[in-house]
């Protein structure tokens, strides 16, 4: 199943669903809109009446990305939806097409991801300053997090809903990339292995981007908070033997 985070983007749903819709016919969509001023649930209910395997929760206000994944997640987990779930950008940035490659791999592994940055994949449509913001953005938290991944901000992410289950989704609070990188970092504390594959991230071309300043710094804050609690023990030991007596 697909949760999709909506916040105005009426103009890309049509074309989205149609996209899925060719390549994986039947695979069940929950759309996550947090009250849309621009009539994206409107949009999303019109499709509805034609296709049932749409679903739509409609939130009060704008609450965030990471908050409408978590909501999805757990309501399929809640209601014993769907053996997968899988998140999706609505800005046509990752490609329908590869959904049956996710849910193959789904089947073998616990935690999937659509990966820019391994052989074979890229993106495309972005400028020097992204490529190279998202690139090293993304050597950065695995750096300090520890998580063997290449592209821990990616949100094109398939997980068998039993691993999911594992995770105490209320005590994942970032928002935006740093949701992303929280969590596979998570997941891989729990010890779920992890498979990427490669996928080309498009830029949008229809509404607006959701990319902010305090976005960016929350991604840049939480891989330190991350590094804090893996050297938490070792600098306490540290200083323990540095003040023991001779």
């Amino acid at each position: 199943m697909l949760v999709i985070p909506t916040y105005n983007e009426r103009a890309n749903v049509d074309t989205l669903v149609s996209r899925i819709r060719t390549a994986v016919p039947s695979e069940p969509i929950l759309f996550v809109d947090d009250n849309s001023p621009d009539g994206t649930a409107e949009a999303i209910a019109a499709i509805q009446k034609k296709d049932p395997n749409v679903h739509l929760m409609v939130r009060q206000g704008k609450l965030g990305f990471g908050s409408s994944c978590r909501a999805g997640m757990k309501r399929i987990i809640r209601d014993n939806m769907a053996p997968h779930i899988i998140t999706f950008d609505a800005d046509l940035s990752h490609p329908p097409e590869m959904l049956p490659v996710m849910i193959e791999l789904l089947k073998e592994w616990p935690v999937v991801i659509g990966s820019r940055y391994v052989e074979g994949g890229g993106s495309r449509n972005w400028d020097l300053r992204r490529v190279l913001l998202s690139r090293y953005a993304n050597i950065y938290a695995r750096i300090l997090t520890g998580v063997p991944v290449n592209d821990l901000t990616a949100g094109f992410v398939g997980y068998r809903t039993d691993e999911l289950s594992r995770v105490d989704l209320d005590q994942i609070r970032s928002e935006g990339y740093a949701f992303q990188i929280e969590m596979k970092l998570t997941l891989y504390r729990l010890g779920a292995a992890i498979r990427e594959f490669p996928i080309v991230f498009l830029e949008r071309e229809a509404g607006k981007s959701k990319l902010s300043r305090k976005i960016i710094i929350e991604g840049i804050k939480f891989p330190l908070r991350a590094l804090g609690q893996r050297l938490g023990p070792r600098t306490k030991l540290l200083g323990m033997i540095r003040q023991s007596p001779q």
